[in-house]
């Protein structure tokens, strides 16, 4: 299993370096954050940046494929008037672009990325939570099907750190979690309890 960071600020890539495997963005992520994917492409080099596409998704496709060599583009399987991207995606895999196929939601979808070249496929899981789906039953699902794959599942959308950990019990790949969920995993109240103890006692016994 390897996590993702879901941000677009440098400062909080820089904090979490040591334990991520690559980072996800998207525009609402860049819009908020005021985020440069050329800085953070730079600075996680060689580990993944996953950017999504927008306006013409295969000239920016491959604008940001030529431009940075650790990135990997985000496009959606549905178009946002009305068809698929399923021929993009097969045809943006084939030039060797790797494609986070985004914004899943079930199994079929997840097949579908998947046949049409996926290197990533991205389930929304938490958003599947939040509308009272079964949320680890999908993931085991997905993780299931794509066991013999070289597509990898990732798991995103993470609201709570049972989230994160129930993603990871259930097989998935690659969990994306953003920074203040991972500051919570780091935390525990009888840990902190536990290292004043020892720092109190070595204080004394210094004396």
């Amino acid at each position: 299993m390897r996590i993702f960071l879901d941000t677009a600020k440098a400062d909080e890539v820089r904090k979490w370096l040591p334990i991520i495997e690559g980072v996800t963005t998207n525009p609402a992520i860049l819009e908020k954050d005021k985020g440069d994917v050329v800085e953070i492409a730079k600075l996680i080099d060689p580990k993944v940046i996953s950017i999504e596409a927008g306006g013409n998704f295969i000239d920016d496709a491959r604008y940001w494929h030529g431009a940075l060599p650790n990135v990997a583009i985000k496009i959606p399987l549905l178009k946002p008037d009305s068809g698929n991207n399923i021929d993009l995606i097969y045809e943006l895999a084939l030039e060797g672009v790797l494609i986070n196929c985004t914004a899943l939601f079930s199994l079929s979808q997840i097949i579908l990325a998947e046949k049409a070249g996926a290197a990533f496929v991205s389930l929304f899981a938490g958003r599947v939570d939040d509308e009272g789906g079964d949320f680890a039953s999908m993931i085991r699902d997905c993780a299931r099907y794509l066991y013999n794959s070289d597509t990898e599942l990732i798991v995103g959308s993470i609201r709570t750190v049972g989230n994160a950990l129930e993603a990871i019990r259930s097989g998935a790949d690659i969990v994306t979690i953003p920074p203040q969920i991972l500051e919570k995993m780091v935390n525990h109240q009888y840990s902190l309890k536990t290292v004043l103890e020892f720092e109190g006692a070595y204080a004394r016994i210094s004396e």
